[in-house]
């Protein structure tokens, strides 16, 4: 667990960032809401100076993997030998073996698994890597598919002194998440959920949105992710074309008639 104060001594002790950085990281931090108890990694928040290698972003990816698998196997009791479809996500950090391969190594999965690793696809990953399950589901019966997302501080770490590229140093933190589908008939009465409908928009033809969360390297140099001011406009936009074509899906005639006179 990583405090605020912790996070201040670690981004000075680096001697790249200004003093002005640090006040409108101050300001970021207050206004984020994020807890003083919240999970930074170990290379990057608990040595001094920060260790942003290739090394560290492993030794990140590796610790919050185990753990939610772990958690899953043993919650649901399915067998590692059992799954078929491996999809996992991070954006920022992308190395080579996979994270899915990773994943499959480490748990020795089958030598026939379907394993996908996605990359650069940003806050959506997590939607579009159920979507890719489910439709790989739709062609492989009778199997288990495990979804893993997760980001990457360490790789994603950014040490200049642009706005815009600093805001993500304040406002992301360590963690992962992982969900099993199935398509077993006989699991039907285990699970808690049943995937009726992914809705998926791509503004991606848009220039805003295309360019809203871009990683780049700053006038010095240094590579970070971009938020761009256009990010909330171009989500709004997403998600009300999602809503639109959502609601066709769950809601009754009635409300949908209504939703026309309006």
């Amino acid at each position: 667990m990583c405090t605020k104060e912790r996070i201040f001594k670690i981004s000075k002790s680096t001697g790249t960032f200004r003093d002005e950085s640090i006040n409108f990281a101050t300001k970021i931090l207050e206004k984020s809401g994020i807890s003083e108890k919240s999970y930074a990694p170990e290379p990057l928040f608990l040595k001094t100076p920060p260790n942003a290698s290739l090394a560290g972003a492993r030794e990140e990816r590796e610790s919050v993997v185990i753990g939610t698998i772990d958690d899953i196997f043993l919650k649901t009791k399915v067998k590692t030998e059992e799954i078929g479809i491996v999809v996992t996500n991070c954006s920022v950090f992308n190395c080579m073996p996979s994270l899915s391969g990773m994943i499959v190594n480490h748990y020795k999965l089958r030598n026939n698994v379907v394993s996908y690793n996605l990359t650069g696809t940003g806050c959506s990953a997590g939607l579009i890597s159920i979507d890719l399950a489910k439709q790989l589901l739709q062609v492989r019966p009778n199997s288990y598919a495990l979804v893993f997302s997760t980001e990457n501080i360490t790789g994603a770490s950014y040490f200049g002194n642009n706005r815009s590229m600093f805001v993500s140093n304040c406002i992301f933190r360590m963690g992962a998440a992982a969900i099993l589908l199935s398509n077993r008939s006989s699991d039907s009465h285990l699970f808690k959920y049943y995937l009726k409908h992914i809705v998926r928009t791509h503004k991606g033809s848009q220039d805003d949105c295309y360019n809203s969360v871009l990683q780049k390297e700053d006038e010095e140099g240094f590579t970070g992710v971009s938020l761009s001011k256009n990010i909330m406009s171009s989500a709004g936009k997403a998600l009300n074309t999602n809503i639109s074509t959502l609601g066709k899906c769950v809601l009754p005639w009635t409300e949908q008639i209504n939703f026309l006179q309006v």
